[in-house]
Order: structure tokens, then sequence, then C-alpha cells
């Protein structure tokens, strides 16, 4: 067992201070999405509270919004959900699981509890942030067979995509393989390009997704899986009694309707995000904006300064723990308005004059 691979305990967690602003954890702090979840929240009946789910309306609008039928999709309590269901399905006591590294925590913590012989695919640190060798990867699927690969794209924390091109090269392997292949798209639709209707043709594909991060859903605990009707129906049989509950499956019925405002949302957190690399750029500072809602800031010399100046007032990842990382923060990004009020915090530390 690796002691390293361990979840912060339940009981240590403490409610964050209201009076900071949150930009650790990749939320959407859009205040315009804060009101939309508070009117959607009105609107669930208190039968909600009282009833078990009955799911089939949210499928059925689910897969309208996807474009697939609901034989596709299985309900999850977020993305965390279908990666879990994922090792459930395909991954025994010894069976090849490939990931990348660093990614989402929960893979090799995953690869652990069942038992899996893992292989990390490393990033590699280069001047123009993480690199992830595609051919390696390629090779770990020639050469070990593995019973699972892992690949977000848009990966976390490196913010990095491979792209589709590269996805169709290395699902076709993982099909001559007879491996299954996790494209998680938490990120979605932060990052547009998508696999989902892959799943069409490719039983090997799993396509598994959240409403935490683009529709600002993260403590609704909601996502999905998309595979083709024969992967997906094997991991219906997996499932718990009820998938998720009364009050998620209300509020989604409720919140796929929004859809625009949600994309109305993603567009003013991807503004904020121009806005915010610009800005550090402007001040000298090295920037990764990557393809998530995050981006990646070098402070270098000035970073005693920069972290003293948000202290108490951002939450943000100050120090980055892999080596491809290595020296740079992370930073949530929402509308510009709240991206300037950083950008002015941190210009203000380092001497310069805000605009």
């Amino acid at each position: 067992m690796n002691p390293e691979l361990v979840r912060p305990h339940a009981l240590g967690s403490v409610p964050r201070d209201p009076g900071t602003l949150w930009l650790d954890k990749n939320e959407n702090v859009d205040p315009e999405v804060a009101t939309l979840l508070r009117e959607v929240l009105l609107e669930i009946p208190p039968h909600a509270l009282n009833t078990y789910p009955e799911a089939g309306e949210l499928y059925r609008k689910l897969a309208r919004s996807v474009g697939l039928e609901p034989e596709y999709l299985f309900l999850t309590p977020g993305s965390d959900g279908a990666i879990r269901s994922a090792f459930g399905l395909f991954v025994e006591d010894g069976d090849g699981v490939v990931h990348t590294m660093p990614t989402f925590a929960m893979y090799p913590v995953y690869s652990q509890m069942f038992g899996a012989d893992a292989c990390a695919i490393e990033y590699q640190r280069t001047d123009a942030g993480p690199r992830l060798d595609q051919a390696a990867i390629i090779e770990a699927v020639r050469q070990r067979r593995p019973k699972l690969l892992c690949l977000p794209n848009p990966d976390s924390p490196t913010g990095t995509v491979l792209a589709a091109e590269t996805l169709r090269e290395i699902l076709a392997e993982c099909e001559a393989a007879g491996t299954a292949m996790l494209l998680d798209e938490a990120y979605y639709p932060f990052y547009e390009s998508s696999a989902i209707q892959w799943t069409r043709t490719s039983r090997n594909l799993i396509v598994a997704r959240t409403f935490a991060k683009a529709w600002g859903a993260a403590g609704l605990r909601v996502g999905y899986a998309a595979a083709h009707p024969e992967t997906a129906a094997l991991l219906h049989k997996m499932r718990p009694m009820y998938e998720v509950s009364t009050i998620a499956v209300e509020f989604m019925v409720r919140l796929l309707d929004r859809a625009p405002q949600i994309a109305r949302a993603v567009a003013r957190a991807n503004e904020g995000k121009t806005y915010f690399v610009g800005e550090m750029r402007a001040c000298g500072f090295r920037v990764l904006p990557g393809a998530a809602n995050f981006v990646h800031v070098a402070f270098d010399d000035a970073g005693a300064a920069v972290h003293a100046a948000l202290a108490g007032k951002i939450l943000y990842r100050a120090v980055a723990t892999h080596p491809c990382l290595a020296g740079y923060s992370r930073f949530t990004v929402a509308p510009r308005a709240i991206m300037a009020r950083v950008a002015d915090l941190i210009k203000e530390a380092v001497g310069r004059t805000t605009k």
C-alpha cells in the first residue's frame, strides 16, 4: 500500500471563510450562476425530500442535451462516480491500469483500492508547460494490454489536452488490445472538443462528465457516464439502488433547461481567463493558460510578496507538488470583475500601478 495515497479526513474539514474568494478547487464562482442555482433550488418541490428518485425524465432530457439516446447514459454521483464504476466494471486484482501523472487524485487511489497493476505515464516539464508523450501511452497499451486506460481531457492539474486525432489513434490501440478507455471530460464545455459521439461506434470508450464545473453544481454531486449501449448496460448492472438523489434529479431536470445561461457563464469565465492571463504576462510572469477553468502562474522572485498579499483574501493553490509544474501557482478563473480583483492585488504586491 502506498501511504501517500490518502484523502483528507472528513472529520478534519471546516467550512471555508465566506469572506475569502475561493479559487482553489476549480468551482464556478460566477455570481450570476449562484443566482441561477438559487432560482432553480426554489423550484424544487417538497416531495424531493421524502420520496425516492425516479430518474427517467432526467435520463431523457440529458440524452437530448448531449445528442445521444438514454440507453447511452449512466447517472453517477459526480464524474468521480463514473470513474469508480469503470474501475468496478473492468478492473480486478492484478489487472493493468494506465493513467497519467499528475492527474485527478482518485485515479491512483482507485488503482490501489481495486488491486490494479498501475502504470503512470508522467508528464514531462517543458518551457511550454507539461507535456504528455503520446508514444508512451500507445506503447503502454500495446505492451501491457491494460484493462483500463484513464485519460482526463483536459487533465488536472496540468490543464493539458490531447488533440482529437491523437485520441482517435489511442482509442484504436485500445480496441486492438481489448482495453477500455475512460475519457474524463469533467471540464467540458470550458474545453469544447468532445469524444462523446464516438460512443456510437466504440464499445471500448466511456466518457465521464460532471455538473460540478461549468454548471456550478459541485455540491449536488451529480454527473454521468456515456458509453455504447452494450457497455452502458454493464455499468447499469453495477449501479446502486438509486444512482443519484431525488433532489439531484429534480434540480438537474430544471437546470438543463437553463443551458443557454450556463453557456454565457462559460463565456464570462473564459473572458476572465483571457484578461487575467494578459495581466499576468504584462507583469512579466510566466503563465500556462491550459484548456480548463484554471491557469498557472509562476511568480518566481516575486512569489513571497504575492503570496503575502493574497493571504487571507484569495484561496488558491500556491505551490505545485509535481516537478512538471514546480514554481507555478494555480488559480481557478472567474468572470473578469473577479479576476481583476486578484490581478490588482498581485500588481500592488509587485509595485505596479493598477488601472
